[in-house]
Formats: structure tokens, sequence, C-alpha cells
């Protein structure tokens, strides 16, 4: 089991080489991405109109972990919602962290916020930049 679950923001810095991103490809061998995460990073190129070939050849070529989004991870995410809504965690953030909880894992994130929920889920939240 990894020990390392994917923010799409992570996925996204290590594709288009952003600050941050050399950690990603570095940790990949120990690290899950979550199927919402998947389609988040998906979105994000559809909604920028960004070619989706570096996100392909990212999940082809690195072959790392996909966790499937289990009933219950989806009960999990969406009993974050009041603990996070204040700092504007999406479905997403709040499915990544959900999958993290349930495999006990640690999180990379680009995402500041986060860290405020560290503590509160008992989580290692580590920011890539």
């Amino acid at each position: 089991m990894s020990a390392a679950i994917l923010d799409s923001s992570a996925i996204l810095a290590a594709i288009l080489g952003e600050t941050g991103g050399d950690e990603i490809f570095e940790r990949l061998e120990d690290a899950a991405v979550g199927t919402v995460n998947i389609a988040e990073v998906y979105a994000y190129a559809a909604i920028n109109g960004l070619a989706t070939d570096a996100i392909d050849t990212f999940f082809t070529d690195t072959g790392i972990e996909v966790v499937p989004f289990s009933h219950e991870d989806a009960v999990s995410a969406g009993r974050l919602a009041a603990l996070t809504r204040s700092a504007g965690l999406s479905l997403g953030d709040r499915s990544c962290l959900a999958v993290a909880m349930a495999r006990k894992a640690e999180v990379l994130t680009a995402d500041r916020a986060w860290q405020a929920f560290a503590k509160p889920l008992d989580l290692a939240i580590t920011l890539i930049r």
C-alpha cells in the first residue's frame, strides 16, 4: 500500500513543470492517486483548454497506483464538508483527504489551506511548495 496520496494540485505541478513538481516524480514509487483526483486533473485540462497528452502520458508511464473511490470514502468525504467549508475545500480535495485517512497515508498537495486540517484529521499533510 502506498504511503502518500497525491492531490490533483501535486499531479498538475508535476505534469506542468511547476515548483514542487520534481518532488512528486521523486515520490512516485511510494505514491497513489484517487480516481476523483484523476477526474479533477482532466477537468482542469478541459476548463483551461490544455491537451491531455501529457496527462495521459503521466498516468501511463509512471504506473502510479490508482485508488478507486469507495462508498466508505464517499461517506468520509461528505462528512468532511462541515470541517473544511471555511477553507473552501472542494469535493476533490475532500476525496483526497478521505482516501488518505482510510489508508493512514501522507498527503502531498500544493494547497496551503490543507495544513489547518492535519491535526484534526490526524494526517501528515506535506506541501510541495
